[in-house]
């Protein structure tokens, strides 16, 4: 009976350049260029959690802090209309310094109402 592969084989392309560098690596750290392949995209994963819940916090201190200003210094309708915009502006330019994306916000609102239990 034969057994299953473990693994697959998955092609793409990268420049000379770096197919070079990552063979000098491997080749550095006695690993094969699969195993490096695999610990790049673990760390890239790590990556992007760290991303997320960073941005997360920045988007929940940024709640946090409107509602304590409400309760400190309570505002006309007008008035928070006015911050309404200034936020969305500044929080659009934010988002577009880290590179978010409207797909991205959906995600990380899903992520977190599932982390939440609200999802």
């Amino acid at each position: 009976m034969e057994m299953g592969r473990t693994t697959k084989v998955v092609g793409f392309s990268v420049p000379p350049a770096l197919e070079r560098e990552m063979e000098l690596v491997a080749k550095q750290e006695r690993r094969t260029k699969s195993e490096l392949f695999r610990e790049m995209f673990r760390l890239y994963k790590r990556f992007r959690q760290q991303q997320d819940q960073e941005d997360e916090a920045w988007v929940m201190n940024l709640i946090r802090e409107a509602k304590e200003e409400q309760a400190t210094n309570p505002k006309s309708p007008d008035e928070l209309v006015a911050d309404l915009k200034a936020f969305a502006y500044e929080f659009s330019k934010r988002a577009k310094e880290l590179g978010i994306t409207g797909k991205d916000v959906n995600r990380i609102i899903y992520e977190s109402r599932k982390r939440w239990g609200t999802a």
